[in-house]
């Protein structure tokens, strides 16, 4: 097994990226309800990945063997947003998820709606006390146990630093490795449970608002 390296992300890493939300997010987000090689499945990612690109001043892929096998993307007040070339149009995924079968159609309204409404209610009135944020942090499965995490997390606290950076500030779930951010000094802010109903149950997992002190 070879070194990992650190680079920039490339608009070639895209792919990856969404399967490491997959992997980061899929249980929580309770993702493997929907049919994954399906249209509307590929434009919700579509959808995230733009999601967490939007924002970004900085980001980072892990190489290992040739392979990207971990990510990290971050954002700092008063920087620029430099991956929002790498976004795609969104009409053809509003056309994806609105061709989806009823079923699923319903279920994607009601994942994104509870979702977002659950982080903004987190968030409220507590933006003003963040300069920074960490977007997404991943590392694949297949990776894990080779301190990639914690490597990928060094690069953007460095970022941070350079920027001058006081806190930020990241969205965690209860299906997530929460033990990571606690072992690396983030402090949990608050919860909120969310509750979906899909068409077929109900499912419940707390989503949580973390904090860093540089």
């Amino acid at each position: 097994m070879g070194d990992v390296m650190i680079r920039e992300i490339e608009e070639k890493d895209l792919s990856v990226l969404q399967l490491l939300i997959v992997e980061a997010f899929g249980a929580g987000w309770n993702l493997g309800r929907f049919e994954q090689g399906a249209d509307y499945f590929r434009a919700l990612l579509e959808v995230y990945q733009n999601m967490f690109l939007n924002s970004s001043t900085f980001g980072k892929v892990a190489v290992l063997d040739g392979n990207v096998v971990g990510a990290v993307l971050a954002s700092a007040k008063g920087d620029a947003e430099k991956f929002r070339s790498l976004q795609k149009d969104v009409a053809p995924h509003t056309l994806a998820l609105l061709a989806a079968p009823e079923a699923a159609r319903a279920d994607l309204v009601e994942h994104l709606s509870v979702s977002f409404q659950t982080i903004g209610q987190l968030l409220e009135h507590r933006l003003d006390a963040y300069d920074g944020s960490l977007e997404f942090i991943a590392v694949s499965k297949r990776a894990q146990g080779l301190h990639i995490g914690k490597t990928l997390w060094g690069a953007a606290r460095a970022y941070f630093k350079s920027r001058h950076i006081k806190s930020i500030y990241l969205i965690a779930d209860s299906a997530c490795n929460v033990g990571f951010y606690h072992h690396h000094g983030f402090s949990k802010v608050d919860a909120q449970e969310a509750t979906y109903h899909y068409t077929t149950g109900q499912k419940k997992f707390d989503i949580f608002l973390y904090a860093y002190q540089l």
